[in-house]
């Protein structure tokens, strides 16, 4: 996400930034939204095995059925770590790719 680039620690720091994105979304596509139940602009609960984080529902129709995206730029409760794995490369400590099973519910 542009207006927040790298994990936002700074830039959710300038109001003008924070305006252009002021809080966490999750891409889904409208068919895998209407199967959930949510409308584009829902309050959502992100949620795996590991979690849950909040957001807002954004139709996207060019991204896959199968697939959602949440920004890893949010925290607190909008925290994309919330629920995705926090393992660390044994070595590079470099975090792993963040991917995970999850199920959207209405907030």
């Amino acid at each position: 996400m542009l207006a927040h680039y790298q994990s936002g620690t700074q830039t959710r720091r300038v109001p003008e930034l924070v305006t252009v994105e002021p809080s966490s979304f999750v891409e889904v596509h409208p068919d895998t939204a209407a199967r959930a139940g949510l409308a584009d602009g829902d309050a959502v609960r992100v949620v795996s095995r590991r979690g849950a984080a909040s957001a807002v529902a954004r139709y996207t129709p060019g991204i896959r059925p199968d697939t959602v995206f949440l920004p890893f730029h949010f925290a607190e409760e909008q925290a994309a770590n919330l629920v995705t794995n926090p393992a660390l490369d044994p070595i590079s400590r470099m975090p792993e790719f963040k991917a995970c099973a999850i199920r959207l519910e209405p907030a």
